[in-house]
C-alpha cells in the first residue's frame, strides 16, 4: 500500500515528515532525535556496515558515521519519497519483488560482511509500515542464511584447495608457458550440443586452438581429437574423475591446471603443466615465485567454461567459440557421451534405481545452470568476438554478447576470415624442477610459516574468523585465535603426517 508523505518545517527549522498522518521524525529537533536514538543503540560488536531500514530523511546517518567511524552505511528503503536523502548513504536498496533484497545485499556485502553488518529498524518507520518491516527482516534472514552456507562451503573446500595446493607443488615436475594465440580458440564443454559439432571440428582442426575442458576430454577422446590443450580448475572429486582417463597417454597435449585444483598425482609425472593462478590467491603467488615458477593469471569463476573463457579472452587476439555450452535443464541426455559421472553412475544403477531415474532427476530444473548462464549472459568481451555453436536443436536461452550460430556459420566463419598461421605447437618446456623431497620441504615450510597469518586463518577457517573480529574483549579474540590454530594443527598433522607443525605455530 501506498501512503501518502508529507514534508513540513520542525520548530528549529528543519525539514521533517509524516506518513498517513503518522509522524516519521520529530516536529521539534529531528537531528537531536536521530542523535539519541544512534547512541542507544546497542552493540556488542564493531560493525563493518551499518544498516538503517527506512530512514526516512536520513537524520540517523551522520550520527552513525561518527560512532562507526569506519563503517559502511547503508539503507534499506519502502517510499521512493525519501530518494533525496540517499547521498547520506554509501547505498541504498529499494524493498522490492520478494527474495530481490537478500539477493542485493549478498552482492554488495558478501559473506563476510554480513556477518559483520548491524541491521536496525527507525520505530516511526516500521510503526507505519510494518509489514514491509516484516518482510525486510525476512529477506536480512534469508541473505544471512546464504552467507552461513558459502561461508560453510569455503571451509570445507577452503581445506581441500590446501591439500590439492601442496600436492600440486611437491609434484609438479615439467612446468610450460602458453604463448599469443592468434588463431580462432575453440573451447569445448561437455553439453550434449557437442556431438553435433564433432564432424565439423574434425573437418577444421588444424585451423582451431582447441581447449578440452575437464569434462569434454572422454568425448574427444572417443572420435580421436587431439585438443592443443586440457583444462581443468576445479578443486573437487569429479572434476579429478575426468582426467583420470589421461593417465592412460590419450593425449601429449598440455594440461592447464589451476594451483587448487584436484589432480590424479601421477599426471605430474606424465603430462607439461601449464599453471594457472587465480587473481585472488596470494598464498599460491607467493608460492609460485619462490620457486620460480611462471604461470598465467586466472579469474575465479563458478564454472571452468567461465574460467576458460577469461583466459582465452586474454592471451588470444582471434575469434573464441564454444561447443557443448548448452547450460539448460531438460534435455534427453545432460552430457555428451562418455562422460566420467555418468560411467560412474552406471555401474551403481538396478533394479529399484534404474538409469532411467537418474534421466528423469535430470531433467528438472537446475539452479546452478541459470547462475553460470546468468554470468555468461552478463559478461562484458569487451568488443571481442564470441560464438557458442548450436546442436541440433535451438538453445533456450541466449548468453548476452555471446552470438549462437550453426554448424554451417561456424564453417563460414573459419573459411572467410584471415587468422595467423603459428605452428601447432603454443608451448615450451620451462624447467625441470627440482625432485619431490627437495621441494617437498619447501612447500612445508611455506605453509608452516603462512599458517601464523590472519590472511590464511580467514581462507581455511573464515567463520572462526569473523567471530574473531566480532569479538568485543581481548579475552573472547584469544579464544577464537586458539580454536584457529587448534584447528590449524589438526589439518597440518594430517596433511603431513608428522608433528613438527607445532614448533611453529
Amino acid at each position: 500500500m501506498i501512503l501518502a508523505v508529507e514534508f513540513f518545517s520542525a520548530k528549529d527549522g528543519s525539514e521533517s515528515a509524516k506518513a498517513d498522518g503518522l509522524s516519521l521524525h520529530s516536529a521539534y529537533n529531528p537531528k537531536s532525535e536521530a542523535e539519541r536514538f544512534v547512541q542507544n543503540l546497542e552493540a556488542d560488536f564493531i560493525p563493518s556496515c551499518v544498516v538503517l531500514i527506512e530512514g526516512a530523511l536520513g537524520y540517523c546517518a551522520p550520527y552513525v558515521r561518527k560512532r562507526f567511524p569506519n563503517a559502511k552505511v547503508g539503507v534499506i528503503r519502502f517510499s521512493k519519497d525519501f530518494s533525496g536523502s540517499d547521498r547520506l548513504f554509501d547505498f541504498s536498496l529499494p524493498l522490492e519483488s520478494r527474495a530481490a533484497l537478500s539477493e542485493r545485499l549478498f552482492d554488495i556485502l558478501g559473506e563476510e560482511k554480513l556477518f559483520q553488518s548491524l541491521f536496525f529498524e527507525w520505530p516511526p518507520s516500521a510503526k507505519i509500515w510494518p509489514e514491509q518491516t516484516k518482510e525486510t527482516w525476512l529477506q536480512i534472514k534469508a541473505a544471512m542464511e546464504k552467507a552461513k552456507s558459502v561461508l560453510a562451503t569455503r571451509e570445507y573446500f577452503g581445506k581441500r584447495w590446501l591439500k590439492n595446493k601442496i600436492l600440486f607443488f611437491t609434484k609438479i615436475r615439467r612446468a610450460a608457458a602458453i604463448d599469443k594465440i592468434s588463431r580462432p580458440v575453440l573451447i569445448c564443454a561437455s553439453g550434449p550440443s557437442l556431438e553435433d559439432a564433432i564432424p565439423s571440428i574434425k573437418k577444421n582442426r588444424e585451423k582451431l586452438f582447441v581447449c578440452a575442458l575437464s569434462s569434454s576430454i572422454g568425448v574427444l577422446e572417443r572420435f580421436k581429437i587431439e585438443p592443443d590443450a586440457c583444462m581443468s580448475a576445479d578443486g573437487g572429486y569429479w572434476a579429478k574423475k575426468h582426467l583420470e582417463i589421461l593417465e592412460k597417454d590419450f593425449f601429449k597435449s598440455p594440461l592447464i591446471l589451476s594451483s587448487e585444483g584436484a589432480c590424479p598425482s601421477p599426471l605430474f609425472e606424465k603430462k607439461f603443466v601449464v599453471p594457472l593462478c587465480y587473481d585472488d590467491d596470494i598464498f599460491s603467488k607467493e608460492l609460485f615465485d619462490e620457486l620460480g615458477i611462471k604461470y598465467l593469471p586466472g579469474k575465479r569463476n563458478g564454472t571452468v567454461s567461465g574460467s576458460a573463457l577469461e583466459l582465452f579472452l586474454e592471451i588470444s587476439s582471434g575469434p573464441i567459440f564454444f561447443c557443448g555450452l548448452d547450460l539448460q535443464s531438460g534435455l534427453k541426455n545432460n552430457h555428451a557421451r562418455p562422460n566420467a559421472l555418468d560411467n560412474e553412475n552406471d555401474s551403481k544403477d538396478f533394479r529399484l534405481r534404474p538409469k532411467a531415474l537418474r534421466a528423469a532427476k535430470g531433467s528438472f530444473k537446475n539452479p546452478s545452470l541459470e547462475i553460470y548462464a546468468d554470468w555468461f549472459s552478463n559478461k562484458s568481451l569487451g568488443g571481442k568476438k564470441v560464438y557458442r555453436i548450436r546442436g541440433a536443436e535451438s538453445f533456450k536461452r541466449s548468453l548476452g554478447q555471446i552470438k549462437d550460430i550453426s554448424v554451417e556459420d561456424f564453417e563460414r566463419e573459419l573459411q572467410d576470415a584471415k587468422y595467423g598461421k603459428e605452428k601447432p605447437a603454443f608451448f615450451m618446456k620451462t624447467r625441470e624442477l627440482a625432485a619431490d623431497e627437495e621441494r617437498g620441504k619447501i612447500v612445508k615450510k611455506f605453509f608452516f610459516e603462512r599458517a601464523k597469518s590472519e590472511n590464511f586463518r580467514e581462507e581455511l577457517f573464515p567463520a572462526d574468523s569473523i567471530l574473531e573480529r566480532r569479538a568485543s574483549g581481548q579475552d573472547e579474540k584469544d579464544k577464537r585465535k586458539k580454536i584457529m590454530e587448534e584447528k590449524t594443527k589438526k589439518l597440518f598433522s594430517e596433511l603431513f603426517k608428522d608433528e613438527d607443525y607445532g614448533s611453529v605455530l
